[in-house]
């Protein structure tokens, strides 16, 4: 009985290393860099690789990932140098959180790391070449970077602070609209006691996401040489389609631009605005509202030289006053867009195929509604799983708990759960402002981050719950120990495994 014993000790040791996590998780970085290489791309990625080529920059999407691609290329041509950039960072982020929850003596959660590294959502996403992956990949080895030493409570050597300052800059300018998810982990990594607060620190990083969007607009234009597009014209266009939609006040096109309320029903979908882009059906919203009135013959552009046409003046005036002439009808556009942004109660048939084929065209026509047949409820639970609003009613709820925690300290795991949550719910909620599209990728950041946060405070349930319990009290009882020679509730709770291993231990014998 006692061999038995020491065997299966030993054999958890081993399951439970950081040796055996990190072996781990170089396979299956292995195994995701061979078996899907080099990736695959998407129109978006394919011109920006083509502007890598011709060492032309534009800011239709953020220029930073066409440069770093133009880098790549003095090692390999194509998609493989990208992709084997996301795809070792991917591994290297989650593989240094799971090897350093380890360390700190918490296999059960460094395994759970390496599982949402293997949740099919995410590695089926990890293998697209897309500016989005970039941006989760290197924000979360930034963070994972941090952690490793951020959970032993030593201090960050200045080069593993250089390396995330650095990674957190390029995972910032490769999507514009990730100002909103930085500032926490800039936080994070300045001085991670400002996660303390958790509702002072999110009212101070909208300012702070605003003030870097020129900023970054500066960088793109002055330092990469992007050609300005003015890509918030397609969010003006959306918003002001939208609030015609809604308001049913076709005036807020502006004096002489001749739209019909049939026009607006016609192409105006909440959950996206390529019906009226320079590529969509009704490119006409792009041509009378986006450019110079002075330009002729744009019917006959081709949709690049629409994007590169000289722009209207006169749009962005149109766009706040039809904000202000009709609040209400602004505020359901956004809503009903971030629905669908966040796949939260959306008619199967506003699905962006469905409608493209049913809206455009001058005519809604009916679609047959098809058979729902009833899926198991493992398979229903892991659709729910792999929705944006699933996790963001997490983040919501995990940011609401411990921002109302009252606690004497806060270990070093709560520190970086806030800072992965309050990264992951702004930069979802930003779309409630600043989405014009709808796809799963746009989440992809906010659904990593929530779910390696919620990892690591279940990990941490136990210290908490000492440090609840170990709360000073009002008055010492006689004979109690002094304040001075309490032990820490981290030391408490770090006993805990050898109390009860060698309760176990005694039990066996």
């Amino acid at each position: 009985m006692g061999l038995v014993v020491t065997a299966i000790s030993r054999v958890n040791a081993i399951i439970a290393g950081p040796t055996s996590i990190a072996i781990t998780a170089g396979l299956l970085f292995a195994a995701n860099m061979f078996g899907w290489f080099p990736g695959a791309a998407n129109d978006d990625s394919i011109s920006q690789y083509a502007q890598a080529v011709d060492q032309h920059f534009n800011d239709w999407h953020p220029p930073m990932m066409a440069w770093l691609w133009s880098i790549f290329r003095l090692l390999a041509d194509g998609d493989g140098p990208m992709f084997s950039f996301q795809v070792v960072y991917y591994w290297l982020g989650f593989g240094l959180i799971a090897v350093a929850l380890s360390r700190a003596g918490r296999p059960l959660a460094a395994w759970g790391i390496i599982g949402i590294a293997l949740f099919p959502p995410f590695l089926m996403m990890n293998i697209n070449i897309l500016k989005d992956v970039g941006l989760a990949v290197t924000f979360l080895a930034a963070f994972a970077a941090l952690f490793w030493y951020r959970i032993q409570d030593r201090k960050v050597p200045l080069v593993v602070v250089a390396i995330s300052i650095i990674l957190l800059f390029y995972g910032t300018l490769v999507r514009a609209n990730a100002v909103f998810a930085v500032v926490p982990l800039l936080a994070y990594l300045i001085n991670p006691q400002w996660l303390r607060r958790p509702w002072r620190l999110l009212v101070f990083s909208i300012p702070i996401a605003m003030l870097m969007v020129p900023v970054s607009g500066l960088f793109n234009h002055k330092v990469l040489n992007a050609t300005p597009l003015g890509i918030i014209r397609s969010l003006q266009i959306f918003d002001i389609t939208g609030i015609a939609f809604y308001s049913g006040d076709v005036s807020v096109f502006g004096p002489g631009n001749s739209f019909t309320k049939q026009d607006v029903d016609s192409c105006y979908m909440p959950n996206a605005w390529d019906t009226l882009s320079p590529w969509g059906q009704c490119r006409f919203f792009w041509n009378r509202l986006a450019i110079s009135r002075d330009l002729q013959g744009v019917e006959e552009f081709s949709p690049m030289a629409t994007m590169e046409a000289l722009p209207n003046p006169d749009l962005s005036n149109y766009w706040i006053a039809s904000i202000i002439a009709h609040p209400l009808a602004y505020a359901r556009h956004r809503l009903a867009h971030f629905s669908s942004e966040i796949d939260f109660l959306v008619p199967p048939s506003r699905d962006n195929t469905v409608a493209l084929d049913t809206l455009v065209g001058g005519e809604v026509r009916d679609v047959p509604a098809l058979p729902m047949a009833r899926e198991p409820l493992y398979l229903m639970l892991y659709d729910v799983s792999k929705t944006p609003a699933f996790w963001l009613a997490i983040g919501v709820c995990l940011l609401g708990l411990l921002a109302s925690a009252k606690l004497p300290r806060y270990p070093a795991g709560l520190e970086a759960t806030l800072a992965l949550v309050m990264s992951g719910v702004l930069y979802t909620c930003a779309y409630l402002v600043v989405g014009v599209a709808t796809d799963l990728r746009y989440q992809f950041w906010s659904m990593v981050a929530t779910f390696t946060a919620l990892v690591i405070l279940l990990s941490e349930l136990r210290v908490t719950l000492v440090l609840l319990l170990t709360r000073a009290p009002a008055k010492a009882f006689p004979g109690e120990p002094s304040e001075q020679n309490k032990p820490s509730a981290t030391q408490i709770g770090e006993q805990i495994p050898a109390l009860s291993q060698r309760r176990f231990d005694i039990d066996s014998a």
